[in-house]
């Protein structure tokens, strides 16, 4: 029986599959349900034009960010996207939606609901990045909103263990109905591994568009030292299409789609060239690159908190540093670079661990017991 109707939400339009959906997250998830016998249906959901652009305008602000912010912070826009939602004829006993926009459980009262979730506000607040020019208020209307949410629903599923705690703690849902499940890479086809890859390049690549929250400022100093001890050392960056006072031996690729053949090869040729990944990000939500450049046999260095340090192991899968520390970046990349043969060795270990843990089929069959037990229910 397929339990389950996923409903996604807000600016991705009515495609559930688009690969701009979720950061290109959700096709891959709703994939995997169906692989699972568990997806009914799949929704996207949007609030109609006229009542969209009335809102847009209602929260119009100079600053593109700040606009965005209040639009998808007002309540108002909330609960036109709910009722969108409520307007979807459904049969499957257990309804998912996908973040936290709109409500199922205000929609379909009765039901069984679920919501999944990569992030949450409360963290976002935390770590003071994207939240510049935002008013209190709209701040609070959507702490408000969002804490309801979560607690209407029947079940939670969070991405890492950090966030389920946030959620326990920031929204005081009872522990009991929200499950770390974990997320995945966004690959469709896994690469081969090589067994006689080589880690002599002393090449580190970094990937990641907003250079300042992802630790790029820090890593460009920390990679002046590594460059002392190593002159031959390498540092390829992906994502941003400008960064300014390059060092010696730092290379820009500006950013990669993954759907361009050319783009695609080209990411596929830094990742197998590299001897290391690196991400020491201020803040990170998730962090779906440090897995992805573990099945290509990548020991990752992270920052020392969040769900980095869930899937990073020191020793074993990579290293953690002190968020921030210029001093302990470099001290770890340039210890790390100078052990080939402990880089192999943990590039073996990081690969097996993201593909016994950290696929999407492993995600949906953590979750399906859940699933079933309250369709049961139903």
């Amino acid at each position: 029986m397929r339990e389950v109707t996923v409903f996604v939400g807000g600016s991705t339009g009515t495609d559930p599959y688009s690969p701009k959906t979720w950061s290109g997250t959700a096709p891959r998830f709703l994939k995997a349900m169906e692989a699972e016998g568990l997806l009914d249906k799949a929704i996207g959901i949007r609030v109609p034009k006229l009542p969209n652009s009335l809102l847009l305008a209602k929260n119009f602000a100079r600053d593109r960010g700040v606009w965005r912010k209040h639009f998808y912070f007002d309540p108002a826009y909330r609960r036109a996207l709910t009722r969108a939602a409520a307007s979807v004829p459904v049969s499957s006993p257990v309804l998912m939606q996908i973040g936290h926009m709109f409500s199922l459980p205000e929609a379909f009262p009765g039901h069984p609901c679920v919501s999944y979730h990569d992030g949450n506000l409360p963290e976002l607040l935390a770590s003071g990045f994207g939240i510049d020019g935002v008013s209190r208020r709209r701040i609070d209307q959507a702490l408000s909103y969002e804490k309801q949410a979560a607690n209407r629903m029947n079940a939670i599923f969070t991405f890492s263990e950090y966030l389920r705690q946030s959620f326990i703690r920031n929204y005081g849902v009872p522990a009991e109905k929200v499950f770390h499940v974990g997320g995945a890479v966004n690959l469709d086809v896994i690469p081969d591994p090589v067994p006689e890859k080589s880690y002599r390049s002393a090449q580190i690549l970094f990937i990641g568009t907003e250079f300042k929250r992802k630790g790029g400022p820090q890593l460009l100093e920390a990679f002046r030292t590594v460059r002392q001890s190593i002159p031959s050392a390498e540092l390829h960056i992906v994502g941003p299409t400008q960064v300014t006072d390059l060092p010696p031996g730092a290379f820009l690729h500006g950013h990669l789609s993954k759907s361009d053949p050319e783009q695609s090869t080209k990411l596929d040729s830094l990742f197998r060239d590299a001897s290391l990944f690196v991400l020491p990000s201020l803040y990170e939500p998730y962090g779906i690159a440090p897995l992805e450049a573990m099945l290509y046999q990548l020991p990752a260095v992270v920052t020392n908190a969040w769900a980095l340090r869930e899937f990073v192991t020191p020793g074993v899968t990579g290293a953690l540093v002190e968020k921030g520390s210029v001093e302990d970046l470099a001290t770890k990349l340039t210890q790390l670079l100078a052990n080939p043969d402990l880089l192999a060795t943990m590039g073996r270990q990081a690969r097996e661990m993201v593909l016994t843990q950290y696929t999407w089929p492993a995600v949906v069959r953590r979750m399906a017991p859940i699933l079933q037990a309250l369709a049961g229910e139903r």
